[in-house]
């Protein structure tokens, strides 16, 4: 499960990293505007990032709640 947990950190990580060059590059913006290619993957890091935050707020209130 560790495991599991450490993919959803890194892959939340990779898009943020993403974001704050996307942010900070018209190029980049400009490039996905025109592609469809591009704009399915921004789409699929702005799910890692609304989906990987939810799931590591979960993740830690369930380990929070639940100690043993």
């Amino acid at each position: 499960m560790r495991k599991f947990w450490l993919a959803v950190v890194g892959f939340w990580l990779l898009s943020i990293v993403y974001f704050i060059v996307y942010v900070n590059d018209p190029a980049l913006r400009l490039a996905v505007d025109q592609s469809s290619t591009l704009s399915i993957i921004h789409g699929v890091m702005d799910i890692l990032l609304i989906g990987g935050g939810f799931a590591l707020i979960a993740g830690l209130l369930h380990k929070i709640f639940h100690r043993q």
